[in-house]
């Protein structure tokens, strides 16, 4: 700092650019990138993208589940059962179950949407945020240094710009997604879990409908047919099952939509009011020198 405090303003412009041409040649020769940044940020960078395929994985796995249930049903509801003398279709009465099951995998599809552009962004990150904003950083550094006096304001607003946008997607996004993933598992993963496993067990039966049906006796005719077996209760036993099932199915819609929808849109709009802050907080006055007497 002595040194550089000893220096004529021409020198220290000089030995400014000097350090931005450096910093070009760096970053555009992909040595900044590849030796120091992507290094440093491989543990943060892996246990990011390990979450959010996780996340993903799970989607799929439920959206699986959600047509199953809605092509067992939609099976189920147009088998009749013989009862006394009448002949009845005891499967209409999951038609809002098989309504919440869409509902439930369209969901999904939101859900792995929102995992996929993450990890988009992650990769983004990864190659191509430090050349594309490290280029804007450049030009406005260049342009605030021998640039017009009436053009610094604008140039250090856009460092800070590209300095702050260039924080959020390699540094903000995949520390966002590590976070949101803590989250979850420390608040969400025991309800998904318990929710999850009771749906696998209720729609044990339905599993079965994609499986070629030899007799009258397999599948879904026979499932229904176990509960005619009670007259008297297989309208309750179908509503008590219906709902049931629904009651899961929401349960696991509020705990994907926290997780892959709503948690990752709080800590964007966290990123962007920080960066909305770094960006536009007040410039600092240059301090003028008292004239002497």
């Amino acid at each position: 700092m002595r040194f550089f405090s000893k220096l004529s303003t021409w020198q220290r412009l000089v030995l400014l650019l000097l350090c931005l041409l450096t910093l070009a040649a760096g970053i555009y020769s992909g040595v900044l990138q590849q030796r120091l940044i992507n290094p440093a940020l491989a543990p943060l960078d892996h246990k990011a993208e390990q979450a959010l395929q996780q996340s993903l994985l799970l989607s799929s796995a439920s959206f699986a589940t959600a047509r199953l249930i809605d092509r067992g049903i939609a099976f189920v509801s147009e088998a009749e059962v013989g009862v006394g003398v009448a002949s009845v279709k005891p499967g209409q009465l999951l038609k809002p179950l098989q309504d919440m099951a869409v509902r439930y995998s369209d969901v999904m599809v939101i859900a792995m949407t929102s995992v996929g552009l993450q990890l988009f962004l992650l990769h983004f990150g990864q190659l191509a945020a430090l050349p594309l904003f490290g280029s804007g950083i450049l030009a406005s550094a260049a342009l605030l240094l021998c640039g017009p006096a009436s053009w610094r304001n604008s140039c250090r607003y856009l460092l800070r710009l590209f300095v702050a946008l260039l924080l959020i997607i390699r540094i903000g996004i995949p520390l966002a997604a590590y976070g949101v993933a803590g989250l979850s598992d420390w608040v969400l993963t025991p309800q998904r879990e318990a929710a999850e496993a009771a749906l696998n067990q209720e729609t044990a039966a339905l599993q079965q409908i994609d499986q070629p049906i030899s007799n009258t006796e397999d599948g879904s005719v026979s499932w229904l047919r176990q509960m005619a077996a009670k007259a008297t209760d297989m309208l309750g036993a179908m509503r008590s099952f219906s709902d049931n099932m629904v009651e899961k199915l929401i349960q696991l819609i509020v705990v994907y939509s926290l997780k892959t929808l709503l948690f990752p849109l709080l800590s964007m709009y966290l990123l962007w009011q920080l960066g909305r802050w770094f960006v536009s907080r007040p410039m600092p006055e240059p301090v003028k020198k008292m004239a002497t007497i």
